[in-house]
C-alpha cells in the first residue's frame, strides 16, 4: 500500500506523523510538514484503531510507517492491512452461577447473553439463533423449516418470512439474507447459518466458536432463552439454567423410551451431545440457542454447542457440537 493517500480507516498521531484521516464519517484534516531537527530526522506514522467492540488484528500494534519506496509497512515488514474483527465472549454482566431450569427461571441481567438472538417464523412461532460473527448466526435447520408454506419451498423463500432479534425486543427486526443449511442435514447434523447485518453493542455480541473439546461429560454450560414454560407460556425476560453434559448413552436410552409418535425424533449421531440430569429444564422454543461454557483460564465464553430440537419440556435435551462442525462454520462465513 502506498504512503499517499492514507487508507480510509480511523487513524490517529503515533510519533512525528504529520499527516492523519479520522474514521469514515469524519472530515479530513492535516498538520504541517514537522521542522527538521539537526543530527536526526522524522519519521511518518499512522496507527489503525477499532470500533467499540472490536479488536485490531495484526502483526503488531497497528503502527504503520512509510518506507523508503513510500509504502505503509508495520514494524514487522508487514505490507497488508491489519482486520477489526467483533470481540467475542465477553458479556458485560456474567450471570451467577445458580443451577435451576428456565421453565422456573433464573431471570437474565442484561448483556449477560449478548449471542442470544429470538426468531419468529411465519408462524410466530418463536425459536432462539446464536450470534457468531457479525454477519452470521446459528441455528438449528429444523428452525428454519418450522412451519413453511409448503414442503418445496426453497431457502431463498423461506429466508423473507422469517423474523430476526438481537438485543433488547424493542430493537427491530433484521433481514436474513442468507440461509445456508449444513450438508449432512437432515440425516445428521441439524444445523444452519443465517446470514445478516448486525451492529454491535453492549447487548449485541458474539459468542466465541469454541476451539477446544468443552463438551464432555460432567461439563457444566449455560443455555439462555424465552422458551415456554410447562404451562406453555413464553415470558417477557431473558432466562437461563446451567446443565451438565451428560454420558452419551443415559441420553440415548432416555430419548430411546419414549412414544416416537408423540416425540419430535432426535438427530444422535457422533457430532451430537446431551445435557442435564433427567428433570425439566429446558422447553420448548430454545433450540437454537448455544450451549455457552465459560473458560477460566481467558475468562471468556465459547459456544461448545448448540441446543437441538424437541417437542416439549423435557429432562433430557441434545445438541450439536460445535467442534464437530468448526470446519464447516469457517468455510461458509469465509466464502461469504
Amino acid at each position: 500500500m502506498t504512503c499517499c493517500p492514507l487508507l480510509p480507516a480511523e487513524l490517529s498521531i503515533a510519533g512525528l506523523a504529520w499527516s492523519v484521516l479520522g474514521t469514515a464519517a469524519a472530515t479530513e484534516w492535516s498538520c504541517a510538514k514537522p521542522v527538521e531537527i539537526e543530527h536526526g530526522h522524522v519519521e511518518h506514522l499512522v496507527r489503525y484503531h477499532c470500533d467499540p467492540y472490536y479488536w485490531l488484528r495484526s502483526s503488531g500494534d497497528g503502527t504503520y510507517k512509510c518506507d523508503e519506496s513510500q509504502v505503509w509497512v508495520s514494524p514487522e515488514a508487514v505490507k497488508h492491512v491489519p482486520v477489526c474483527e467483533p470481540v467475542c465472549g465477553k458479556p458485560k454482566n456474567h450471570p451467577p452461577r445458580q443451577i435451576q431450569g428456565i421453565t422456573g427461571g433464573m431471570l437474565a441481567q442484561k448483556g449477560s447473553f449478548p449471542w442470544q438472538g429470538w426468531m419468529v417464523t411465519r408462524h410466530n412461532l418463536t425459536v432462539r439463533a446464536t450470534l457468531i460473527s457479525d454477519q452470521w448466526l446459528l441455528n438449528t435447520s429444523r428452525n428454519v423449516y418450522l412451519n413453511i408454506h409448503s414442503e418445496n419451498a426453497t431457502l431463498e423463500e423461506i429466508a423473507p418470512t422469517l423474523q430476526l432479534f438481537l438485543g433488547s425486543r424493542e430493537q427491530p427486526n433484521l433481514g436474513i439474507e442468507r440461509i445456508v443449511l449444513h450438508p449432512s442435514y437432515p440425516q445428521a447434523v441439524d444445523l444452519a447459518l443465517l446470514k445478516l447485518k448486525v451492529l454491535l453493542g453492549e447487548e449485541v455480541k458474539r459468542i466465541c466458536l469454541a476451539q477446544n473439546g468443552y463438551v464432555h461429560p460432567g461439563q457444566v454450560g449455560y443455555i439462555s432463552g424465552w422458551g415456554c414454560s410447562a404451562t406453555f407460556g413464553f415470558p417477557d425476560r431473558l432466562k437461563y439454567v446451567m446443565l451438565l453434559v451428560a454420558e452419551t448413552e443415559q441420553c440415548w436410552e432416555y430419548y430411546s423410551a419414549q412414544n416416537v409418535s408423540y416425540w419430535v425424533q432426535p438427530i444422535l449421531g457422533n457430532d451430537t451431545f446431551c445435557m442435564s440430569e433427567l428433570r425439566e429444564d429446558t422447553c420448548y422454543g430454545d433450540a437454537g440457542g448455544a450451549f455457552a461454557v465459560q473458560d477460566p483460564d481467558d475468562d471468556t465464553w465459547y459456544a461448545g454447542g448448540i441446543v437441538s430440537y424437541d417437542k416439549i419440556c423435557t429432562a433430557a435435551k441434545y445438541g450439536v457440537d460445535v467442534k464437530h462442525v468448526l470446519a464447516w462454520v469457517k468455510e461458509t462465513v469465509a466464502a461469504g
